[in-house]
């Protein structure tokens, strides 16, 4: 961490922040992009003069404070500058995953009843265009993409945008300061709308204090310092994200850089080496499985120093799980190893600055924890919601507890209902959902406490055990309540299998739907002299046999009524495109079941039921 100051944070609205870091360090980067095989940066008084122009911008052609102005967009420069112009003109800011259908644009855009919506390039402009018929409300479409002007008035290039702010701030110098001057608190900030595995997405309301508390929280228990630097890759339209990368950055004064694509994370990584570095669960599991290959690729002597490595760390990561310490004999040529083969590893990966390492989003086995732990990367669990502005609990540095996802962020009160519903209160909660006093009811009940649909229980430290979601809860056809998330994460935790649905309702045993990981099959089948074709593998008698060991292997650890007692596994793996997962990569379970019923049905044969 070097002797960098521990961070205070400023004002009352992100905006406030975001103003004082940019007088107190106009010169130090606070973006960077790579263009033409560099890394470009902005400056904090670039990235000023910049929001300033498209705040101006927009108030040139009529947006008014409280206006909803929607985002189309991978991550990039641009999306910040709009973000934070718009949250500096007063107006509300709605995120949509660039991975939206036509249908799912016209939903979101035409329920928050936008005004105003940048895209990122003219793919994504067709989708708002396929459906401009049903918006209305909407009056312009900006292109982030597009230095052109346009004849047609629904359209204005990014670039026109700045110029006409530019002009508007030549004449009123101080338009930006003053609009921004008269932000409050309780203003809402952005309409965050859920991902969600069922139904429409509903649109939490985020305020400016919901962020700004819940930025101070977090940062003390992580000792967010000045100048850390993020890396940006995972959807700025979900919520974890966007307070890291986005509004933690601003609040702090750190360095945000974006990643070119999900494909060169692992080159960006090494590039950037952030000091914080939050990724989800099947990122963590990549992460590890480019070692390992790595790995399988040393020389013989290199090979075996690692593979001893390797051992210890192993050993260390079991005798953790059991709450022991290595004995002399391990410990110190394990630190030995560490220091020098560990390291690289670690300057390999592009995590060596990293002092900060965050999971969320979805469950993360505990045995990948403790890999990681054992090669230096103690990854801390957190766990949240976005209509609780991200995080609700999270397990601090100095007492990281795997197999939880920690204590409550300081000022937020938790408690577990009668039906073992995680209940919650604090700053962080935001004020319900957007044109949905129903939705609103159902969030947050009379006493002031948001149900947050999942199921847990606290131990006597006070660290939550997320034991299922109540929607997923799976009652079989005796009456047995069975929660699936952690026989599916015990499942994906082998290297073959990369998701896993098990399904149960109303019947008289488990099954499950599995899919394959791509790169763990293709290197099952080289070793094994076959072809490698997912579609004939599926069908191998061998790998059929392999899975059934895996699932025996997760069967062995559960009672009777926990087995799984049929699979399938499927030539193809879920995917966001087909509808199967969400932009955060859950599995929409209720969509995969549905689509796979035949093969869900061949499973339970007579018993099958319509």
């Amino acid at each position: 961490m070097g002797d960098r100051a521990s961070v205070s944070i400023e004002g009352d609205t992100i905006i406030d922040a975001f103003r004082h870091n940019v007088r107190c360090i106009p010169d130090h980067a606070a973006l960077r992009w790579h263009r033409d095989n560099a890394w470009l940066a902005l400056t904090w008084s670039g990235y000023s003069r910049a929001v300033a122009e498209v705040a101006a911008g927009m108030a040139e052609i009529g947006v008014a404070p409280g206006d909803r102005v929607a985002i189309l967009s991978g991550n990039r420069v641009e999306w910040h500058l709009a973000d934070f112009g718009v949250l500096g003109s007063g107006a509300v800011t709605v995120p949509l995953y660039q991975t939206s259908s036509p249908e799912q644009v016209a939903y979101i855009l035409g329920h928050a009843e936008a005004r105003l919506c940048f895209v990122e390039n003219h793919g994504q402009l067709a989708k708002v265009l396929e459906v401009q018929d049903q918006l209305p409300g909407l009056d312009r479409v900006i292109v982030f993409a597009d230095s052109q002007q346009h004849d047609d008035p629904l359209l204005m290039g990014f670039a026109e945008l700045r110029s006409v702010g530019a002009r508007r701030l030549n004449r009123e110098p101080d338009l930006f300061e003053t609009r921004a001057g008269t932000i409050v608190p309780e203003q809402l900030a952005t309409l965050v709308y859920t991902s969600g595995t069922t139904g429409p997405p509903k649109g939490a309301m985020i305020s400016h204090a919901n962020i700004m508390w819940t930025i101070r929280s977090a940062a003390s228990i992580f000792d967010l310092r000045e100048g850390e630097r993020f890396l940006s890759f995972l959807p700025l339209s979900h919520i974890a994200e966007r307070m890291i990368s986005d509004f933690a950055s601003a609040a702090i004064g750190g360095e945000t850089w974006f990643a070119r694509s999900l494909g060169t994370v692992g080159e960006d990584l090494r590039e950037c080496r952030p000091t914080v570095f939050f990724a989800v669960p099947r990122i963590w599991e990549k992460l590890r499985e480019a070692v390992l290959d790595k790995l399988d690729g040393s020389r013989a002597l290199q090979r075996l120093i690692v593979d001893r490595y390797a051992a210890l760390s192993g050993h260390f990561a079991n005798r953790q799980a059991l709450g022991k310490h290595a004995p002399l004999l391990m410990a110190l040529p394990h630190k030995a190893l560490d220091s020098t083969v560990g390291a690289l590893i670690r300057h390999e990966l592009g995590l060596d600055r990293a002092h900060i390492l965050v999971s969320s989003a979805a469950p993360i086995h505990p045995d990948l924890l403790r890999w990681l732990s054992a090669i230096g990367l103690p990854v801390l669990e957190v766990y949240g919601q976005t209509e609780a502005c991200g995080p609700t609990t999270a397990n601090p540095p100095e007492d990281n507890r795997v197999g939880t996802v920690g204590r409550p962020i300081p000022g937020v009160r938790l408690r577990i209902a009668a039906d073992d519903e995680i209940l919650v209160q604090g700053g962080n909660v935001c004020s319900g959902y957007f044109h949905d006093p129903e939705g609103t009811a159902e969030l947050i009940d009379s006493d002031g406490w948001m149900h947050s649909g999942d199921m847990g229980d606290l131990d006597g430290n006070g660290y939550l055990r997320i034991t299922g979601r109540k929607k997923d809860l799976i009652i079989t056809a005796a009456g047995q309540n069975v929660a699936p998330q952690d026989i599916e994460s015990d499942l994906r935790n082998h290297d073959l299998l990369s998701e896993a649905v098990v399904i149960g309702d109303g019947r008289r045993y488990l099954t499950a739907l599995l899919t394959l990981d791509v790169e763990a099959l293709v290197k099952w089948a080289r070793e094994r002299g076959k072809v490698v074709e997912p579609a004939a593998l599926v069908a191998d008698p061998d790998l059929g046999d392999a899975i059934g060991r895996i699932v025996e292997e997760v069967n062995a650890k559960r009672s009777r009524v926990e087995h799984v007692r049929a699979f399938r596994v499927l030539d193809h793996e879920f995917a966001i495109a087909s509808g199967e997962m969400t932009q955060t990569l859950k599995v929409k379970r209720n969509v995969v079941i549905e689509k796979y019923r035949d093969q869900v049905e061949e499973m339970y044969g007579a018993e099958s039921q319509s």
